[in-house]
């Protein structure tokens, strides 16, 4: 996520993460669920700056028009969830999200008392056991997972990518999402509310012998309690690999600044670097999902020696008051902000109020060494952005994986939250267009293409091995 000039996101995630589980589902009937449904059409066709960014207008309304045919007959929230998300995942917008009325983990929306136990690592059409939630359950790591519950592996990656948000036709950063949070969405999308899920039937291979057996569920806090303890906080440090090669790790553009002051560690960082003759500098950006954009052309005056431009503007669908206020919360002083967008000449309502949309200044004394820049699914909104301009300037070498964000901009910045009047879903729509000052790519719907691509395998993860920055130090090394 990212911080922009109208409102910072955090009431957003507020928003989402601080009120009670999903538990009981009442059911809504044709008439109600058509009521949210047209509001949710209407918030999106007047509020969305990217709607039609990557998919006709044509084809929108097509997928609009194919829910109306579903909504004949009562639904529960859930079903209604499952119904609207894959046609809003269509839009192609990494930040537009479908939240249930109750929430208390993000991702993780029904059933949460009755998860899948295993952590998986998802690659292409294949599942690879990495660990499990259970101790009680005995399944060598690496085993590959080949159906739940009778569902063919290859069909259920294919189902929960239709249901994944990413920047444009993106794939990495619906991976990404799809390893970290598969047993929420296994629930979300392949457990019906209300029935007993105690256990999961599954077929697997390994070494060659095929298997079957049954796993406990696992609940939510079992898995939350295993897969925190493995996160590091720290959001940016700096190590010296020899006496040519520095490493930087910037884990997030969004520090706790009551902890961490980003400008300060910048500055002291890059004067260590200049003052030790670092040759090479290896910056890792993986797992990295944004933060503030400020941080992103910021760092980037590190690495260049001339003047750059890092937006080329920031649109919005309209400069009118929304039709659908009494069932959104919008940005504080929105109102009195609407009166600052412009309109240009060819009808574009433009907001110009953010400083990333000046020409950047390098720093004074910029790091002119090779800069090795890791990737990965996970660099999207902010990190992808800085990645766009710096590979537009040909200043970087980018290892690893396409980046998740799109290589010329995002929807972000702002956000109106509607809550629907029925199912009390939310709906977080971007407010803003952002569109970064780099042209001639290849792929306009895609991500940052890595220079060199490394793709981790299960071998590698099992073994403990880093194998983008093995790769890195190879190429470093050859000079």
């Amino acid at each position: 996520m990212k911080s922009k000039a109208i409102l910072q996101l955090a009431f957003f995630v507020t928003q989402f993460l601080c009120v009670p589980v999903v538990s009981g589902q009442n059911a809504f009937n044709p008439s109600e669920l058509k009521e949210d449904f047209q509001l949710f059409r209407t918030a999106l066709e007047e509020a969305h700056p990217g709607i039609y960014r990557f998919e006709t207008k044509a084809a929108m309304d097509e997928s609009f028009e194919s829910i109306v045919k579903e909504l004949d007959k009562p639904l529960s929230q859930q079903e209604f969830y499952k119904i609207l998300n894959p046609v809003l995942a269509k839009i192609g917008c990494g930040h537009t999200k479908l939240m249930p009325s109750e929430d208390k983990g993000f991702m993780y929306y029904y059933n949460m008392e009755t998860l899948f136990p295993l952590k998986l690592f998802l690659d292409k059409n294949k599942a690879y056991v990495r660990y499990s939630y259970d101790t009680k359950v005995k399944l060598e790591p690496g085993t590959e997972i080949t159906a739940i519950n009778g569902i063919a592996m290859g069909e259920i990656i294919e189902g929960l990518l239709n249901n994944l948000f990413s920047d444009g036709h993106n794939q990495t950063f619906k991976y990404y999402e799809l390893n970290r949070y598969f047993n929420a969405l296994f629930s979300n999308f392949y457990l019906e509310e209300g029935k007993a899920h105690n256990q999961f039937n599954i077929t697997y291979k390994y070494r060659g012998k095929k298997g079957s057996m049954s796993l406990p569920s696992v609940s939510y806090q079992i898995v939350m309690e295993h897969d925190t303890a493995k996160q590091n906080s720290i959001p940016y440090q700096l190590e010296f690999k020899n006496g040519k090669t520095a490493l930087l790790t910037i884990r997030t553009f969004w520090p706790d600044e009551e902890k961490y002051n980003f400008e300060a560690f910048l500055k002291e960082t890059f004067t260590d670097i200049n003052a030790k003759s670092i040759q090479n500098l290896i910056l890792d950006l993986r797992g990295n999902e944004g933060g503030k954009d400020a941080f992103g052309a910021l760092l980037l005056s590190y690495l260049v020696n001339a003047e750059f431009r890092y937006y080329d503007k920031l649109v919005l669908a309209t400069n009118e008051r929304f039709t659908f206020v009494e069932h959104a919360q919008l940005p504080e002083g929105y109102e009195q902000l609407r009166a600052l967008i412009t309109q240009t000449e060819d009808g574009e309502f433009r907001w110009e109020h953010n400083g990333n949309l000046a020409v950047q200044t390098p720093q004074e004394n910029p790091f002119k060494g090779r800069v090795y820049v890791l990737i990965d699914g996970a660099c999207f909104s902010v990190t992808s952005e800085f990645c766009a301009v710096a590979n537009h300037l040909d200043r970087v070498s980018f290892i690893g994986e396409e980046t998740g964000g799109g290589y010329y901009g995002n929807n972000s910045g702002a956000f109106a939250i509607v809550t629907f009047p029925n199912s009390k879903m939310k709906l977080g729509i971007p407010l803003m267009a952002y569109y970064t000052a780099v042209k001639d790519y290849e792929f306009t719907d895609r991500g940052i293409v890595p220079h060199y691509q490394v793709q981790p395998t299960i071998m590698g993860i099992l073994s403990g091995k880093d194998e983008i920055m093995e790769r890195t130090m190879k190429i470093i090394n050859k000079g």
